[in-house]
């Protein structure tokens, strides 16, 4: 006759290796989407304000200057180890085309974090020689080029993040949208901002005809989409990068 095992210690070392098996996996898959979410969060964020932003110089400026390098190689991950991301060709002729163009480098190097997920000057160090550099950014404009920057292409586009510019800080109402597309402020509050604060997304930017002063519709929203509020801001109350 064979032996049987005991039940009741066979059952529990079952139970054990299941549920380490479960954590195991769970902590994988938790590994997996800390990795994974925030680079799928900020791929959509560029797909988005590319949409929202198609043909406007900045936007351009920063397109035209990513496809003036061409580079080969990986950034980051196991392999850039491997074989480090590096610059084999630049076309110095279309960069200082559009340099000469640019009225805000700033505004240019925001749009090109944000579509490409690089940092501009890092970019141009590395793909220009220091003549070539010195080149680049003497062609660009002065900042005072614009003669009105509440009313020129120099306001902030849809898609980026405002933070709150004022040191006494403010409060933001919050606005609803109307039945035939426009948007009136209520009495709700959006929050109230400390300087430096993050405010939230634009979505939406135009002037207010009787003080010829731009505005800019914000949104925040709880968790990947869901839960959003809008609010309304003023163009001298925020920036559009961390102070």
């Amino acid at each position: 006759m064979s032996k049987l095992g005991n039940p009741i210690v066979t059952g529990v070392i079952g139970n054990t290796v299941s549920n380490n098996a479960l954590l195991i996996g769970g902590t994988l898959a938790a590994v997996y989407a800390w990795h994974k979410i925030p680079k799928y969060l900020k791929r959509k964020r560029a797909e988005r304000y590319a949409r929202a932003n198609i043909g406007n110089p900045v936007v351009t400026a920063a397109a035209i200057i990513h496809e003036s390098f061409a580079r080969i190689g990986f950034r980051d991950g196991l392999f850039s180890y491997l074989l480090p991301e590096f610059d084999i060709f630049t076309d110095e002729a279309a960069l200082m085309n559009i340099a000469s163009q640019i009225d805000d480098i700033k505004q240019v190097a925001q749009a090109y974090a944000i579509l490409f997920d690089r940092d501009l000057f890092t970019d141009t160090l590395n793909g220009l020689s220091t003549d070539e550099l010195s080149s680049f950014y003497n062609a660009i404009r002065a900042p005072n080029y614009n003669t009105n920057p509440q009313i020129d292409s120099g306001y902030y586009l849809i898609g980026d993040y405002l933070y709150c510019a004022k040191k006494s800080g403010i409060q933001v109402p919050q606005v609803e949208l109307q039945s035939d597309g426009s948007w009136i402020t209520t009495e709700k509050l959006y929050g109230n901002y400390k300087h430096k604060d993050f405010i939230g997304e634009v979505i939406a930017t135009d002037i207010y005809a009787p003080e010829n002063k731009r505005y800019y519709l914000v949104q925040w929203c709880a968790i990947w989409g869901l839960w959003c509020y809008q609010g309304v801001v003023w163009s001298d109350q925020v920036i559009n990068y961390k102070i």
